[in-house]
């Protein structure tokens, strides 16, 4: 299993948190448990070989092989596997406020749910997904994709400051500065704000700082780091020892002590690396 990082193009830098490329003779390791916790962003994500199947609030999704998908943003982990052959993918992650001036779409549709792009956006998604098909190597795919994007956002002009400003004070406090905090440095009401983060990102801004909280300490994981190793920063950011299992088990489906000692995920490990 190989997970490739491709810059985004300097134009979409601000929307595009990242884009992978997701290689395997064999398909999703076996016998792991493979999943993506919630990190806060919608994704992209084109399977050129072999098809996945997701499985998500006990519901599982086959996406096919050749298809372009879109993720809406997720609260809840979501199990990844394939079949055992040859399998190649592309996952583009926005930034939580990056898809809607893409997609002009409201977001709020499209949370904890997948989509294929031919039904989400009809003409746009089918020309896409068209010529995709008709590319044959990674790179000509991820090209296209991006001059395809690019398009798309300047003719829509749908960026918002008020948005990119907030969930960038949320990121970079680790989800701890409040919302009452935002109305006073941004001038708006809690209403507008949970409105337009409502149309823009689908999530409430107090759920989106849940997520950035979460992976402070989901990224600690994935440099190695044990579930004692946290123990001591944990009342900077939740109430009590209990208030974290809870929330930990809500992004992964496991308690602390049972992600640590029964569950690999090496391809969870990899993207929270990058």
């Amino acid at each position: 299993m190989k997970i490739s990082f491709i810059k985004p193009r300097p134009e979409l830098r601000t929307l595009i948190r990242s884009i992978w490329v997701f290689e395997s003779a064999v398909g999703m390791p076996l016998p792991d448990i493979n999943f993506a916790a919630p990190n806060g962003c919608p994704k992209l994500i084109i399977n050129y070989e072999n098809s996945i199947i997701s499985i998500a609030d006990g519901i599982a999704h086959e996406s096919k092989e050749n298809g372009l998908y879109f993720v809406g943003i997720r609260d809840i982990p979501v199990q990844i596997s394939t079949p055992e052959r040859k399998t190649g993918f592309i996952g583009i992650e926005f930034f939580p406020y990056g898809a809607y001036p893409i997609l002009g779409i409201p977001m709020t549709e499209t949370a904890n749910s997948l989509f294929s792009i031919d039904v989400l956006l009809n003409k746009w998604g089918s020309n896409l997904s068209e010529a995709l098909r008709n590319t044959e190597t990674v790179i000509e795919k991820i090209n296209i994709i991006q001059g395809k994007m690019m398009e798309s956002v300047g003719k829509k002009n749908l960026r918002n400051p008020i948005v990119e400003y907030c969930v960038n004070s949320l990121r970079s406090t680790n989800g701890l500065i409040s919302i009452s905090e935002m109305e006073c440095k941004t001038g708006y009401s809690r209403r507008y704000i949970e409105m337009l983060f409502k149309n823009h990102i689908g999530l409430s801004p107090k759920v989106l700082a849940g997520i950035f909280r979460f992976q402070k300490f989901y990224k600690k994981w994935a440099n190695g780091k044990s579930y004692n190793d946290l123990k001591d920063e944990l009342n900077d950011y939740y109430f009590d020892q209990a208030h974290f299992i809870k929330e930990f088990r809500r992004m992964t489906g496991f308690s602390p002590l049972q992600f640590t000692h029964e569950v690999s995920n090496e391809f969870g490990r990899l993207l929270s690396l990058h």
